[in-house]
């Protein structure tokens, strides 16, 4: 869904582009920028070959960024989970000043984490660079779909009383979905929220003396 630039990998699987030698790949046999497919991030046998990074969308930029650079590569959900508690408290904060350049800046930030862990479930769940990303953007386009019905299911305006009253039956029958498939009810949500709130401030505690120490 992505729609950016495909990677090669070395034994020619994955989502393989077109161009270069007569297998699709450049002069090297591995993706090289100008065989119009990158290079597999995750063949980190050297020289590596220099990305062309024109097309490339974020997801593959993070993938070749945790294979490459050992600091994201060490990092889990835990670890960047205070990065993110912090850009999102930065993207508050810049909406409270009213600063439209600073908030589009902030939901960078945001999104630069947004990225990096789904690059990390596509490591926890064994999926190719990218897959994550992809499947966000199809949740997020069927939640769109899904609770707005009066936007894409509707020829004719719909009055907001009716708006409201159609996503409260919405929320009802994603709960009922919800509980067939035995997902997490709300209090398992919030008592997993309060856990997560416990974890962030020993992480940042942790951080803190990290830096007094350094």
């Amino acid at each position: 869904m992505s729609g950016q630039a495909s990677y090669e990998h070395p034994a020619g699987d994955g989502r393989a582009a077109a161009g270069g030698g007569a297998d699709g790949r450049g002069a090297d046999g591995r993706g090289a920028p100008d065989s119009g497919a990158l290079p597999d991030p995750r063949d980190v046998r050297e020289p590596w070959p220099r990305p062309d990074t024109r097309d490339m969308g974020p997801e593959m930029m993070m993938a070749f960024i945790r294979a490459r650079c050992p600091w994201a590569a060490d990092h889990t959900h835990a670890s960047l989970a205070p990065y993110l508690l912090e850009e999102s408290v930065e993207l508050l904060a810049a909406i409270v000043e009213d600063d439209p350049r600073a908030v589009e800046a902030e939901l960078a930030d945001v999104l630069y984490q947004v990225v990096f862990h789904a690059a990390l479930l596509d490591d926890r769940l064994e999926r190719s660079p990218g897959a994550t990303w992809d499947a966000l953007q199809e949740r997020l386009v069927a939640k769109y779909v899904r609770r707005h019905p009066h936007v894409f299911d509707s020829a004719h305006p719909v009055p907001l009383p009716e708006v409201q009253r159609r996503y409260q039956a919405v929320k009802r029958e994603e709960k009922a979905a919800s509980d067939a498939v035995h997902e997490p009810s709300a209090a398992a949500h919030r008592e997993a929220a309060q856990r997560a709130v416990g974890i962030l401030a020993e992480i940042r505690g942790t951080m803190t003396e990290r830096s007094r120490t350094d």
